[in-house]
């Protein structure tokens, strides 16, 4: 077998392949190179180079593709409803305010209670607390009367806390594990319109 190019003879380890023709390493490197995104072989003067340098063949330089996103990113069921919310909305020519809370993503309670409550009117930072006798609930100042009201009207015996900042709602670990839904509702009420055009 000869190099396609240069007509040198090869052995069976040295071949290198180019569009169903044998090449020798030199010839190969100095004519060819491969698509950074797709791996194939693309000659080195049709290939198409970003500021990097990096070589791409035709197709994938032309589309559009984020190099650095994830193939498979983790979304949440409120992130994916929070989506899919603000593109029908984007289609419908309306804009949509609603967001969903925040939280510390490392707490998969805090995860659960996110999911379940959903989007929200007024976003709030919501965190874990570890238990504690003093307080179960720590309500930055905006919040601390609607979150006092709303444990006394529903009778939930826990001690709410002021605390500075401004809308940040801290939960003892023992209330996100055995006092779900009582949270996920609170949450709910405390920052939907009607509740903050009645205090």
């Amino acid at each position: 077998m000869h190099c396609h190019n240069c007509e040198d003879e090869l052995h069976d380890d040295e071949v290198r392949w180019a569009f169903e023709e044998p090449y020798c390493e030199d010839c190969f490197d100095n004519m060819f190179n491969y698509c950074c995104r797709c791996d194939s072989v693309i000659y080195r003067e049709s290939a198409h180079y970003n500021d990097d340098g990096d070589p791409y063949c035709a197709d994938c330089y032309e589309s559009d593709f984020d190099d650095d996103a994830p193939d498979n990113p983790d979304v949440s069921d409120s992130d994916r409803e929070l989506v899919v919310k603000l593109s029908r909305s984007w289609l419908q020519g309306k804009v949509e305010t609603r967001r969903s809370i925040f939280i510390n993503d490392k707490d998969i309670l805090l995860k659960t209670i996110k999911d379940k409550v959903g989007l929200v009117d007024n976003p709030i930072y919501v965190f874990g607390l570890v238990d504690r006798d003093e307080y179960q609930l720590s309500a930055s100042s905006d919040l601390f009367d609607r979150v006092q009201s709303y444990v006394l009207l529903n009778d939930i015996k826990v001690t709410v806390l002021s605390s500075p900042g401004c809308n940040r709602l801290g939960i003892s670990l023992s209330l996100r594990k055995n006092n779900q839904q009582q949270i996920i509702e609170m949450i709910k009420q405390i920052t939907s319109v009607q509740e903050l055009d009645t205090t």
